[in-house]
């Protein structure tokens, strides 16, 4: 009796480890696995189309939002009310950039995305105004009376007269006076540059002045024609009245587009120490403020400033 005691005994003190176990982790809380997934909830996905939408512009040349592939669907899968949250988002910005063809592409391209079919309304709206903005761009491109590969084959071929040619051909059938003006400009780049005819290049310079007055390439080309003219003003006084047209050229030019802003300061700068000294001016009678006409086929008055 006591051997089949001590045996029983024996036998549940065995199964005590696993029955602690078992109770044990009855009370030892429980914590949630974490697993990663390429596919984001409908809460984790936050979306800002536009700076992603202007990243991708950096494809090849000329490539065209349609001929990117689709996005892959597992980097746009939402829910159906972020859906359509989304998608008012989308309608916001049409509202706002409708004359943006890159912008009302953008919108066509994740409609679809989102699963919008081509007989949906929204989706037919937005294409009429895609193809009314596209065919705009492409009716323009066919009025080009000139392709512009044509001049810059002749002008690295050396053939500057018949680049010249060219331009004032397209320059009599045009009809836009801003492209006239760049006509004008082409030209008048090409004598000063390539040919060294400085008055031709004057004239050219300051016609596309009056045609396309808000361009400040024109007048950076202006001051630069001038300075150039001023080493046959043959005395020292009168170049630096002649650098002095040339800066109001540049200061004119940063005063009217801020994209030569930085170039105009630069020539403005360099010319600081070729400005007249006041003691020059004081045998002439000329004080700072005067007005000076300036000749040496420059043939413009002048304010008279000092260094």
């Amino acid at each position: 009796m006591e051997y089949i005691l001590f045996f029983l005994a024996m036998k549940y003190l065995a199964l005590f480890p696993f029955l602690f176990v078992f109770l044990g982790s009855a009370t030892v809380p429980q914590h949630p696995v974490l697993t990663i997934s390429s596919v984001p909830s409908s809460t984790e996905v936050s979306f800002n189309p536009l700076p992603k939408y202007k990243a991708s512009q950096s494809d090849e040349p000329g490539q065209h939002w349609r001929h990117r592939p689709k996005t892959p669907a597992y980097k746009v899968r939402i829910s159906f009310s972020a859906c359509e949250y989304f998608t008012d988002e989308l309608k916001q910005l049409y509202t706002t950039d409708i004359d943006d063809i890159e912008i009302v592409g953008y919108i066509l391209e994740h409609l679809r995305t989102l699963g919008r079919l081509e007989s949906d309304l929204t989706i037919k709206m937005i294409q009429a105004q895609y193809d009314v903005l596209q065919a705009a761009i492409e009716q323009e491109a066919d009025q080009e009376p000139l392709s512009s590969s044509e001049v810059d084959n002749a002008i690295n071929d050396g053939n500057y007269h018949e680049a010249i040619r060219l331009l004032k051909v397209a320059m009599d059938e045009e009809t836009d006076g801003f492209r006239k003006g760049m006509y004008s400009f082409q030209i008048a780049s090409i004598q000063y540059k390539e040919l060294g005819l400085f008055e031709q290049a004057r004239n050219n310079a300051r016609q596309a002045a009056e045609l396309a007055g808000n361009f400040g390439k024109t007048y950076l080309l202006l001051g630069d024609i001038y300075l150039r003219m001023s080493r046959n003003c043959g005395e020292s006084w009168k170049e630096r009245m002649a650098v002095i047209a040339a800066i109001e050229k540049y200061e004119h030019a940063r005063e009217i587009d801020t994209n030569v802003v930085i170039e105009a300061n630069r020539r403005i700068l360099n010319l600081q120490g070729s400005l007249p000294l006041r003691e020059e001016g004081f045998p002439r009678g000329v004080n700072a403020g005067d007005k000076v006409f300036v000749g040496c086929g420059i043939d413009e008055t002048i304010t008279v400033r000092f260094q």
